[in-house]
């Protein structure tokens, strides 16, 4: 379906593609649809929730209609636009911002060029161009014009942002003694709505301990995305204990208990636990404690 909306100003037109890519609102696409089309294989396999939303707005004189055909073409582009922006993200998590293009209707197709650029990365931009480049507009004919902003972001760029304010502030752990007289440490996101805690044992030298929270502090934005995955049908709030057994610096991670209702919070936490990198001082076993609690503002449900 699409729906296609007139401004006031005459000879101005937006259009919403509503079932395209990743949106369903007037003007900007912001909620995700799940298609057969639009869903690509290794959706499942990304841990950072990556969204491409797109809004379409007519240049002078071209009409709304007009407008609806540039944006069916448009649309068949931005699969290959998400997987783009899928590809950055794998390696550099923090990327989103907006791209805005206009495209020119030609007596062979249409041009298209960057006429407002906010991403500042380079790879990203020329991707996507590349990808709206290679449309087949010689259906809808000229005059005419649209200027088309791609607007990315994705589940983990806040917590990069966050991340990085924690090591400024945390580049020393504090580090005690329990009751058994074995070290432990703590960390988290500024808010408090993950926290995590190192136990070790009494072969737990204090340069391990350090260098496995240095490394718990890079692993913050998995820890809040599995928070979301624990949430979307259940309470997310509860602990899940976890035994890493750290070698060579990769980590075998065993979930010992969790009070986590959904499976997938502690699923999540073990696969990210294993792609996270120790340095060579980590090695060794060590008991981690992830605890998921309430956002400010949020109403926690009575114990179970």
């Amino acid at each position: 379906m699409m729906t296609c909306m007139r401004e006031n100003e005459p000879g101005l037109a937006r259009v919403a593609l509503q079932s395209m890519v990743l949106g369903g609102s007037m003007f900007l696409l912001a909620q995700p649809i799940a298609t057969a089309q639009e869903m690509g294989q290794g959706e499942a396999n990304i841990t950072a929730r990556a969204e491409v939303r797109m809004s379409l707005e007519s240049g002078p004189a071209t009409s709304s209609q007009k407008l609806a055909l540039i944006g069916g073409v448009v649309g068949g582009t931005l699969e290959a636009v998400r997987t783009c922006y899928r590809t950055v993200t794998e390696t550099n998590p923090e990327v989103q911002g907006r791209l805005q293009l206009i495209i020119d209707l030609t007596g062979r197709g249409g041009q298209v060029e960057i006429h407002r650029n906010e991403l500042n990365h380079e790879q990203l931009q020329r991707c996507a161009l590349r990808a709206l480049r290679g449309a087949n507009f010689e259906m809808v004919r000229p005059p005419g014009s649209a200027f088309v902003t791609l607007t990315f972001n994705n589940t983990a760029a806040e917590g990069v942002g966050r991340t990085r304010a924690l090591r400024a502030e945390e580049d020393h752990a504090t580090i005690t003694r329990n009751a058994d007289g074995h070290m432990t440490t703590s960390g988290g996101t500024e808010i408090g709505e993950v926290r995590f805690r190192l136990e070790g044992n009494e072969r737990t030298t204090e340069a391990q301990i350090q260098a496995v929270h240095s490394a718990l502090r890079t692993a913050i934005p998995t820890f809040l995305d599995c928070r979301r995955k624990a949430a979307r049908r259940e309470s997310p709030y509860g602990e899940v204990q976890i035994d890493l057994v750290i070698r060579r610096g990769r980590a075998q991670a065993r979930t010992r208990r969790s009070t986590v209702a959904d499976d997938r919070g502690q699923r999540c936490l073990t696969r990210g636990l294993q792609r996270t990198r120790f340095g060579n001082e980590a090695n060794g076993r060590i008991r981690l404690v992830v605890e998921f609690r309430p956002r400010p503002g949020d109403i926690a449900p009575p114990p179970r």
